[in-house]
């Protein structure tokens, strides 16, 4: 369903000129950058470490506490079924909101600010453990193929998400939308009765995505111990499979995508095209993804890191800025909208959580300036996180030899990815 409320505000929306902005962000890059190697040559994010919890361990490991996430999700994915599969064709079904923002938008939060509690909470996992419950997975996999397949199909599922929020045609209808829960149950569940329940893990498009932000949260398992630690040694020591580099660089290709397709450049080109748009979708959403990912393994192995897994820990804080700066209005707003219209999944006129009457609060819009405010800083904040697990990252790799040169692809890659992203929030 492509919502018209993708991010709040273009260069006009700015209280300073578009050029000042673009220049004081690269330029707070550069000056970090040089305090960076002036006060910071030891790398700092070796091991993990931070404040143990026993307290809060023991609460959430309760299996009253892990079997109450999962019923209340499943509650809420059922209650949800209900509007996909009987509900109305309309664009009052609170089914679209539930989909494209409450789960693919309102998991960046959560997962920052809550950890990992997708893993607990996916639905498909408690119904893949009632299942695995019954029988045995019917050919399940050695620990060492689990290793090389890592998150890799994950990022085929989340193009495939992409591809259904910005470009499938009539996405807004439940006809579409039904297929494409179909192809989602079949490919995640289905899996996992196959090959066991870190299937799901590899494959589910939500998952995948929100364990890598969660990397970025505050709590970290130590052994087996709840702490509570700095996000930046949280991100740098985390335990990273095969494929994270590429989850990262999807997911910063499909904002930069889904940002790009609102430019006015982008919509007269594709309406003036004899090519279909769905080309054109496919081919700006695939390239915009190759180009992310080529940039940086370009960067990485100037840096003498050559593609790691570990490195892309510095896009996370990247990928965060800019989901939090694109889809900011959309998950106020449709957020909203979507609790409204939850009251009534069926259409008939019911009230099952005394919302149905509530009305959407819209004063968002009377601040402009103070959002677009937001949205830059939630892009250079982004991007000065990532300068730093990027440097504490390169320090490891060099081991003292080449410090500064060595890093000066890493921070023109910075520096590319700090402006380009400006520019295509704030171009008309």
């Amino acid at each position: 369903m492509r919502l018209p409320l993708h991010g709040l505000g273009s260069r006009q929306d700015l209280p300073l000129p578009f050029e000042f902005v673009l220049l004081g962000a690269a330029l707070a890059l550069v000056v970090s950058f040089a305090v960076l190697i002036v006060a910071w040559r030891h790398p700092r994010y070796t091991r993990p470490s931070g404040l143990a919890l026993p307290g809060l361990t023991r609460f959430v490991d309760r299996p009253a506490a892990r079997a109450g996430v999962r019923i209340v999700m499943l509650a809420v994915f059922g209650w949800m079924a209900l509007a996909l599969w009987f509900g109305q064709d309309l664009v009052t079904n609170p089914i679209f909101g539930f989909v494209f923002v409450w789960v693919w938008v309102g998991l960046v939060p959560v997962s920052l600010l809550f950890g990992p509690v997708w893993r607990r909470a996916n639905p498909l996992r408690t119904l893949a453990r009632l299942v695995l419950a019954v029988r045995a997975p019917v050919r399940p996999l050695r620990e060492a193929t689990w290793r090389r397949i890592g998150v890799l199909p994950g990022v085929l599922t989340l193009l495939g998400f992409a591809w259904l929020e910005l470009v499938q045609p009539d996405n807004n209808t439940l006809v579409v939308l039904r297929w494409w829960t179909i192809a989602w149950l079949i490919l995640t569940l289905g899996g996992a009765v196959l090959f066991g329940e870190r299937w799901i893990a590899a494959t589910d498009p939500f998952e995948v995505f929100a364990e890598r932000i969660a990397t970025l949260s505050p709590w970290q398992r130590i052994d087996g111990v709840v702490h509570l630690t700095n996000p930046l040694r949280h991100a740098a020591t985390a335990v990273v499979p095969r494929g994270a580099a590429w989850v990262n660089c999807t997911l910063l290709g499909i904002t930069a995508y889904d940002s790009f397709t609102n430019t006015t450049g982008w919509v007269g080109w594709v309406q003036t095209s004899a090519l279909p748009r769905e080309w054109w979708g496919t081919a700006g959403l695939i390239g915009m993804t190759l180009l992310v990912g080529a940039a940086f393994a370009l960067a990485a192995r100037a840096t003498a890191a050559g593609w790691s897994d570990t490195a892309a820990a510095s896009l996370v804080p990247i990928v965060i800025g800019y989901s939090f700066a694109h889809y900011l209005s959309l998950l106020v707003i449709e957020g909203q909208r979507t609790a409204i219209l939850a009251s009534d999944p069926l259409g008939l006129g019911w009230n099952a959580f005394g919302t149905a009457e509530l009305g959407v609060n819209t004063g968002i819009f009377d601040y402009p300036d103070v959002v677009a405010v937001i949205q830059l800083t939630a892009i250079v904040v982004g991007h000065l996180l990532g300068v730093l697990l990027a440097h504490d990252e390169s320090l490891v790799v060099l081991q003292g030899k080449r410090v500064i040169v060595g890093q000066l692809p890493m921070l023109i890659l910075m520096v590319g990815y700090t402006c380009a992203g400006l520019l295509l929030l704030f171009s008309p």
